[in-house]
């Protein structure tokens, strides 16, 4: 950098001379007349400046007319005077196709000089083609007018700097590459000990060097100088793993500077290594390290590596240090966890499955590839799981795959199809969950789940369903006529408050419990076969509400109702089948819920194009999980507070198929001794929420 440094300078210099010697010209042009010996005229300028050592020339007009061009720059150009007077491009027409003639109009335009360093030019020199390289300037000179007359071209060829200048950069490349080249031979010192043993002998006389590349290391390192191990360096990163100071260990013997390692076997390593030449590897070590006052316990990688003197005599120890205390409890950790995993999987017979989007390769555990009859090879195309898939539900999977790789999507998948194991052809029911990972540009990576064989829990549904559908089709034709004569007997002369009444009023409200459960199974049933059909019409809500409120209040006087009205509002749906949530949520709090607390009925318009309605209580609550499951067939809290409370489990389940068909939406919100809160969404037209 030095010498680049003294041969811009010199260029410099003479660049500055040049130009002091342009700058008289140009002031001489313009004071002449002024000047009072009239014999220091123009013509005798020119002859200076044709006598000037410097390359000079003068041009005017558009194309660049040569009016003046001195020895130098004739010799520059490889021309002789013959050109003067001449278009610079007819003058000289090597220079076609080089930016030279449009910089000059530029400049001749614009009147701003233009100077450049390290220009290349291509020119003729006694008939051969050069590349030369030069500082050069265009100056426009000005008339009174503020008119550039004619432009002042000054140039040096500074072809030998410039070649000059490239050897030094060579140089200084090569003494870059080598520089890399010892920073590479340092960092394989662990890999080999013929590598380690070469790069420390050609790193010998560079120990300053070396110091400063052991200091920025990642890992620790030390050097240990002669039998009594003194630490002759330390970088920062092993006097962090060992607790120590610069002043605690540099130039002390590693075993006094350490005393902490004296009932450890350290020291009896680095003895070893020193006297055999055989370099010692440990692999999660666990030593113990001072920390403060203390010991701590730590798990390290370490390498004790002999260091050879020119004479093939052991001089040192080099010990190579890092801490994977961090790591190694993370790492066991993962293990422990993926040891729970697998057999949380294993107790739950459940089949695990990974989908590659980008490369279409799909895997998953034995148990996946036996209910399949896939072949055991870790990884398959996803087209031979799908071949296995019902062709009546194979679509239906293909589709829930891309969605839910989709930009669209949550990132979950969740389906139930039907398998036909290839080799025993045996059909199972299979319920798939699924979750998305993503890149850091948000593209999908894989596709992860479980599987779960719900074949037998199907057909126990199944059967619950046909014993519920055949029960209540048998109890319906009985308690019709038992509901018509307890009516009959009501007509009856008998007096309101005698008992009779009273307990046939009960009896009655007994009969329509159960003809309400019975319909409850029926509709189960009806949902099942797809026969339960949604007769939509327009109605007005608020009746519907008036009504309810009406049979509510006057059944139930345990609890407190509040029904909230926000006036007329048309609805397109099935008015029956509302009016059976709504019957059922409040039934729900009424269960729920002590005596003489509120519960609060109400309902408001969202956006002007869905109603939402409310059913709060103050009851015992539902807990967080159990609101995840709540809405499920045959499903029940499972808390200690509720087994008194009688049901199947098939109310809220009804509810939600229902407020599905509708198009909307349903949902609870709760919190353990505080109250429950159920609510659902439809939208007014009848047609599909956004």
């Amino acid at each position: 950098m030095k010498n680049i440094a003294q041969v811009k300078n010199f260029t410099y210099h003479r660049l500055i001379a040049t130009k002091r010697l342009f700058h008289i010209f140009v002031v001489l042009m313009f004071t002449q007349e002024n000047l009072p010996d009239n014999s220091f005229n123009f013509d005798l300028i020119l002859e200076a400046l044709a006598s000037s050592p410097a390359p000079t020339s003068i041009y005017s007009g558009e194309n660049m007319i040569i009016r003046f061009a001195n020895e130098g720059m004739l010799a520059l150009w490889g021309k002789n005077p013959s050109v003067i007077g001449k278009p610079l491009m007819e003058a000289i027409p090597e220079l076609e196709g080089q930016p030279f003639l449009e910089l000059l109009q530029e400049v001749w335009h614009s009147g701003k000089t233009y100077s450049v360093s390290d220009a290349p030019a291509k020119l003729i020199i006694n008939g051969k083609d050069v590349l030369d390289y030069f500082d050069y300037e265009y100056k426009a000179l000005k008339d009174h007018n503020n008119k550039t007359w004619c432009i002042l071209n000054t140039a040096l060829n500074v072809t030998s700097r410039h070649e000059f200048l490239q050897q030094i950069l060579q140089k200084e490349e090569r003494e870059h590459a080598l520089n890399e080249e010892m920073a590479a031979t340092l960092e394989e010192l662990t890999s080999t000990n013929e590598e380690l043993n070469n790069s420390l002998k050609q790193l010998a006389q560079s120990k300053e060097y070396i110091r400063t590349i052991i200091e920025q290391a990642p890992v620790g390192i030390a050097m240990l100088k002669g039998a009594e191990h003194i630490i002759e360096i330390a970088n920062s990163a092993i006097l962090n793993i060992w607790g120590r100071t610069e002043s605690e260990t540099i130039g002390y013997a590693h075993e006094k500077a350490r005393p902490e390692m004296r009932d450890q076997p350290v020291n009896k390593w680095l003895k070893e290594v020193y006297n055999s030449g055989k370099p010692k590897i440990n692999t999660e070590f666990t030593v113990k390290l001072k920390h403060n006052d203390e010991l701590r316990e730590a798990i390290v990688n370490s390498i004790y590596q002999p260091i050879f003197a020119d004479d093939g005599n052991i001089s040192g120890i080099l010990v190579i240090l890092e801490e994977i205390t961090q790591q190694v409890l993370e790492r066991r950790k993962n293990e422990n966890d993926q040891q729970m995993l697998a057999l949380a999987i294993d107790a739950g017979e459940l089949a695990t499955f990974y989908y590659q989007p980008a490369t279409n390769l799909f895997s998953g555990n034995l148990l996946l590839k036996t209910w399949f009859g896939l072949s055991s090879e870790e990884n398959l195309d996803l087209s031979l799981a799908l071949e296995v898939i019902l062709p009546e539900d194979r679509d239906r999977v293909v589709d829930a795959i891309m969605y839910s790789l989709s930009k669209s999507s949550d990132g979950y998948y969740f389906i139930e199809y039907r398998i036909q194991n290839i080799v025993d052809k045996k059909i199972r029911l299979l319920q798939a969950n699924g979750r998305v990972f993503y890149d850091k540009q948000g593209n999908p990576l894989s596709l992860n789940g479980t599987l779960r064989d719900i074949t037998e829990q199907k057909k126990e549904e199944q059967r619950k369903d046909d014993f519920m559908g055949m029960v209540s089709h048998e109890l319906k034709t009985p308690l019709t006529s038992l509901k018509a004569y307890l009516q009959l007997l009501q007509r009856t002369e008998v007096s309101e408050k005698s008992k009779q009444q009273n307990m046939l009023e009960k009896s009655v409200k007994q009969v329509d419990y159960m003809n309400s459960m019975i319909n409850g199974f029926l509709n189960v049933s009806r949902l099942d076969s797809g026969q339960m059909h949604m007769d939509k019409k327009n109605f007005d809500f608020q009746i519907l509400l008036s009504e309810i409120e009406h049979e509510v209040l006057s059944t139930n006087h345990s609890r407190n109702f509040i029904f909230k009205s926000s006036g007329s509002l048309s609805l397109n749906a099935d008015r029956d089948k509302v009016s059976q949530v709504i019957h059922n949520l409040i039934g729900n709090a009424i269960k729920y819920s002590p005596f003489q607390t509120s519960i609060i009925v109400e309902y408001l318009t969202i956006d002007y194009n869905s109603l939402r309605v409310n059913v709060h209580d103050y009851g015992i609550g539902i807990s967080a999980d159990d609101q995840q499951q709540i809405f499920e067939r045959y499903y029940r809290v499972k808390d200690i507070n509720t087994r008194t409370i009688a049901g199947f489990g098939i109310g809220l389940y009804l509810c939600k198929e229902i407020i599905e068909l509708h198009n909307g939406n349903i949902e609870v919100k709760s919190s353990q001794d505080e109250g429950t809160t159920f609510s659902f969404v439809l939208p007014i037209d009848g047609q599909k929420l956004l």
